[in-house]
């Protein structure tokens, strides 16, 4: 059939039924005008007055239409020379380009504009089909429109129209992914996602004009009839309409305005070309209010609610506000009858390039506000009341993480000069003691530093002199991380009086000992007289260090993505190695008349700074310190991280395809001046560790001069960097679980099979010296995987489990992310983790973009990339319950600090991806922290997060701003911890969030959200031995209760058998 003969038919049929709905349209009136005759005779009249103008508009719409349809066969008329006739099975494309372009304007007003058509030109059908979103679930008997409109609101579906056919790359995406791949409502979820960030404000500026307009509309009909009442309830009755015709009328519509003719159509088609069977489905419904709701979209405003209720039944649907909470989708936990505080609200409007904003609980950033101790007190008897009846499983958590402990836990000695350093804790006392040894046979034991107490302490910097004579150390005991520098003569056993000095950030001994030097946040007790360095550049952090060897003494000055270094070598004063480059970094160490320096700086041979870092050096003198020389290159599928350096060896740590490893060089080596060397020419030794190692970092390491190198923290394994042998030192021992070895007085354990990872360069290390581990394989597993994110990227995801547990779709999971600051995710095993592995739980570890890792893992999750971090996370999420990980409404999620912003910006993406969630001291309040340079670290997170007072990064932060986000819906349960002298992240940033999601969600549902504020405490909590069993014992049993777990808890009053045979 030619295709314009078709589209005249259509036109042709379209004014058919306009007389039609002439026709229907004057039926109604009559019957409107009978049932309104049983009312007083003035509302009769004013309902014959509606009723004239119902049936004119019904007239005017069908003519529009059918203008619209004349309008759409003239354009197909003149596309017929590009367009081939399409085969039957192009239906859906065919219907697509029958839509008319629209005016400039309209394009803006709704969205479409040249940045929207150049974003979408690298969007890829790839980017749909590994969108991390899940399959929608069957349709519900629950009443509702069609499976795109659903989802799609007034302004969208206008848009979504306007795309479809102006946009030729979305066309050709829907087309080729619908139905076959995807329904339509996943399609245009996913779509307005990817696009969000450039046609939200468009959406909101439309939405503002039309409550704007009903507003108005509502004052305008009152002042017109003040007097009219609504009808009785039985004769409303009588005129409603049945729900069966509203809701396929509305699918009609979606199919007419987004082509969907063939995704819900299970139907035959009758026609030879699939047009006629759809429109006859047209055509045997009430069209009447098809077309109202069409021309509606067409003037591109909302249909607006009538001043008389009646009229509404008949031609409008129910606001979706209105019945937003008339039933809750989620089974909350048993709710305490205490009711939740209800925050205070203080107007308070913020505004920044352009757009304002509503902050009332800004009145809870300052601490000083006794209604906020107030609140929080209220907050946490509130936490306390809906944790009650866990009091049971918490006591019986804190006596199974007691129970593995051994009762004294003491550290292997580490050797340095003449003495054996080591650190053990008393039993029964919570924080460990500092001690040493001569290391001959007689050498005595002798505490340095002794800080057991009874509430919060933190040591932040521990420095011994070179000499061994002196001790100097910062401590802080009030959580505010405001610490205060002693010096401890080690020999008389007191603190230096005049020694204290306050705000200390770091400090380095001189290599004779005789001086120390010290950074300070705040001038005083003399400081002024000895004054060497001051940094007056706000963004970056500044740090004092000594060189390995003690020549030479380096000040750091570094922001998140720049460094520069002085060094003094106490004769030839300070002075500079290079000047600070933006997204450039340096460190360096010194070896015998060189500096080694490990940078990212650019290559000659390119143009901007390199993805990874690599390894050069400088001879050591102040006119050459800029002569840099390229003499190691990381190799493929390598990159380096970090670097430490002693009298005949040079210490790399690397991530190799993502595992973290140790390897040693030999020095000094032999480099030719014109080429760098690739790592693997240089016959390093890679140190062997277990196979399924998740986290090794290095120890103190001081002694410069042996050759002897320390790692930690799951296993401590000394490696002889001149034998190229190791020896196992340490484990973490579990009572009742593992056995000591008799090589090894410290305890054993390690929850996955061990077998040693060889280089193929290892050929020194013959098979008798691999050692073995009591390990708890048997019992649990580990496997790190890799997870499609929404872009193609693949997201490593570690993975523990119970053997038992392996793809049975019922097991409860606990997801954990980080995603900032470069930060690789902390991954090392705890004793406390068999408290939920016993219990079946899947513990999951996502290193989502962000962290770090090998390349440019980090930048590609910060600033405008920050997005990458939290799909990462979703899509990590997705996988453990598409592939049977973890039952579907048993994932929970963990985020700390800045994962606290991870996880709770994807709940407000995903409500229903996560069942349970803990933020602990969570960075929620990111875009009016922000907007803050007062607050300590708002400067330094420009790097990390972008700069708000650019428009541009203020509209990305705003996008994800977890606080600023919170929607209408049903959240999972949360547990949000807080602590009062937190200077990181303020208190206020987890009392706001809480407040904020009280007021805005469902009712039900956020009385599942718990703060536990720690009123004495920082950052870091209080740290102790067992004070950390208690903080476990509770996320863990929230946790347990979240999941709908605590009635089996306490049925089976709960003694869990391990592997060995033994209760735990």
């Amino acid at each position: 059939m030619d295709l314009w003969q078709r589209a005249k038919g259509f036109a042709e049929e379209a004014a058919k039924r306009s007389q039609e709905i002439s026709k229907e349209a004057a039926k109604r009136s009559q019957e409107l005008t009978k049932g309104a005759a049983k009312f007083s005779q003035e509302f009769v009249s004013e309902t014959a007055k509606k009723s004239k103008e119902i049936a004119s508009e019904a007239a005017k719409k069908a003519d529009l239409l059918r203008s619209e349809a004349l309008r759409a066969a003239e354009q197909i008329k003149t596309l017929t020379v590009d367009l081939p006739i399409p085969m039957p099975s192009t239906v859906g494309q065919a219907s697509n380009a029958a839509v008319v372009p629209e005016p400039g304007s309209d394009l803006e007003r709704f969205g479409v504009t040249e940045e929207l058509r150049e974003f979408v030109k690298g969007i890829t059908i790839s980017t749909f089909r590994d969108f991390p979103m899940q399959d929608e679930p069957e349709t519900s008997d629950v009443p509702t429109v069609s499976n795109v409109r659903q989802d799609l609101n007034e302004w969208q579906a206008r848009h979504a129209t306007l795309v479809l056919s102006t946009v030729k790359e979305i066309s050709n995406f829907r087309y080729e992914l619908c139905p076959r791949y995807m329904k339509e409502r996943k399609f245009w979820r996913i779509y307005f996602i990817l696009v969000d960030s450039h046609v939200a404000p468009f959406e909101k500026q439309y939405m503002e004009e039309l409550k704007k307009k009903e507003e108005q509309k509502q004052i305008d009909s009152v002042k017109e009839n003040p007097t009219a009442l609504p009808p009785t309830a039985p004769d409303a009755k009588e005129t409603e309409l049945p729900k069966s015709s509203t809701s396929l009328t509305a699918e009609d519509l979606d199919a007419f305005l987004l082509g969907d003719l063939g995704s819900d159509d299970e139907g035959l088609d009758d026609g030879k070309d699939g047009l006629d069977d759809d429109f006859d489905k047209i055509g045997s419904t009430s069209i009447l209010p098809l077309f109202d709701a069409y021309a509606a979209m067409l003037r591109g405003r909302a249909i607006l609610s009538s001043p008389f209720p009646f009229l509404s039944s008949l031609f409008f649907s129910a606001s979706a506000s209105s019945a937003s909470y008339s039933f809750c989708k989620r089974k909350p936990p048993y709710h305490p009858s205490l009711k939740p505080p209800v925050a205070k609200k203080i107007p308070f409007t913020c505004s920044a390039h352009g757009r304002t904003w509503e902050d009332p609980y800004r009145w809870m950033s300052d601490t000083g506000d006794p209604d906020l101790v107030d609140y929080l007190g209220r907050e946490n008897a509130y936490a306390d009341s809906f944790m009650a009846d866990t009091f049971d499983i918490r006591r019986s958590l804190v006596g199974e993480m007691k129970s593995r402990m051994p009762d004294k836990v003491s550290t292997p000695p580490e050797h340095w000069g003449p003495w054996s350093y080591y650190q053990y804790i008393p039993e029964g006392r919570e924080y460990p003691v500092l001690c040493r040894r001569l290391r001959h046979p007689d050498g005595y034991a002798k505490a340095l530093l002794n800080y057991m107490r009874g509430c919060y302490v933190h040591i932040g910097t521990c420095r011994i002199s070179l000499d061994h004579k002196f001790l100097a150390y910062t401590l802080d005991i009030s959580g505010n991380e405001s610490f205060t520098l002693q010096v401890k003569d080690l020999h008389s056993g007191h603190v230096i009086p005049n020694s204290k000095v306050e705000g200390v950030v770091s400090l380095a001994w001189a290599g004779d000992s005789s001086c120390l030097l010290v950074f300070s946040m705040e001038l005083g007790s003399g400081l002024e007289d000895h004054l060497l360095f001051t940094e007056k550049d706000m963004s970056c952090c500044m740090d004092i260090t000594s060189t390995k060897d003690g020549k030479f003494i380096t000040i750091n000055s570094n922001s998140r993505t720049s460094s520069e270094e002085d060094t003094e070598n106490m004769k030839d004063g300070l002075w500079l190695v290079r000047e600070r480059v933006a997204g450039v970094q340096y460190f360096l160490e010194h070896h015998y008349g060189f500096f080694y320096i490990l940078t990212n700086a650019p290559l000659e041979s390119t143009s901007s700074a390199a993805e990874g870092y690599y390894l050069a050096r400088c001879i050591a003198e102040k006119s050459l310190t800029a002569e840099w020389q390229v003499i190691v290159l990381p190799g493929q599928d390598v990159s380096f991280q970090d670097m430490d350096i002693f009298h005949g060896h040079l210490v790399l740590s690397i991530q190799q395809k993502g595992l973290p490893l140790f390897c040693s060089i030999d020095i000094p080596m032999s480099v030719n001046s014109e080429q760098p060397i690739k790592l693997e020419n240089l016959n390093p030794w890679f140190f062997p560790v277990p196979s399924c190692l998740c986290s090794i970092v290095a120890g103190s390491n001081h002694d410069f001069m042996s050759s002897i190198y320390r790692v930690m923290p799951d296993i401590i394994v000394d490696y002889d960097m001149g034998k190229r042998e190791f020896t196992i030192l340490h484990q973490e021992e579990v009572v009742g679980l593992t056995e000591k070895g008799e090589s090894d007085s410290y305890g054993v354990a390690f929850p996955f099979i061990f077998t040693i990872t060889k280089s193929k360069k290892d050929e020194s290390l013959e098979d008798g010296q691999q050692q073995s581990w009591t390990d708890l394989s048997e019992a649990f597993s580990c496997e790190r995987i890799e997870v499609v994110s929404h872009d193609g990227f693949m997201v490593p995801l570690t993975i523990v489990r119970p053997q038992k547990a392996k793809h049975t779709n019922q097991s409860p999971g606990l997801l954990h992310g980080y995603g900032a600051y470069g930060e690789v995710l902390d991954k090392s095993w705890c004793s406390d983790h068999i408290c939920l592995l016993s219990r079946g739980w899947v513990l999951a570890y996502a290193d989502v973009r962000g962290g770090g890792g090998e390349g440019s893992l980090h930048q590609s999750g910060t600033r405008a990339c920050k997005m990458n971090s939290i799909y990462d996370f979703t899509a990590c999420g997705m996988y453990l319950v598409n592939e049977g990980f973890v039952h579907k409404n048993k994932l929970a999620a963990i985020g700390c600090s800045a994962g606290g912003l991870l996880v709770a910006a994807a709940i407000n993406i995903y409500h229903s991806l996560f069942s349970a969630v803990i933020l602990k001291v969570p960075f929620l309040d990111i875009c009016n922290t922000m907007l803050n340079p007062c607050l300590p670290l708002t400067i330094l997170d420009y790097d990390e997060f972008g700069d708000p007072r650019n428009q541009a990064d203020f509209e990305i932060i705003h996008h994800y701003s977890p606080f600023d986000n919170i929607t209408q819906g049903c959240y999972p349960s949360v547990l949000v911890t807080a602590s009062f002298h937190d200077s990181r992240v303020g208190v206020w940033e987890a009392a706001k969030w809480v407040a904020q999601v009280r007021e805005k969600t469902c009712p039900t549902c956020s009385q599942s959200v718990i703060l536990k504020t720690n009123m004495s405490g920082g950052h870091f909590g209080e740290g102790g031995r067992y004070i950390h069993c208690e903080d476990v014992a509770f996320e863990y049993a929230f946790l347990i209760k979240a999941m709908g777990m605590l009635d089996d808890e306490k049925q089976s009053h709960y003694y869990q058998m391990d592997s060995f045979g033994k209760k735990c």
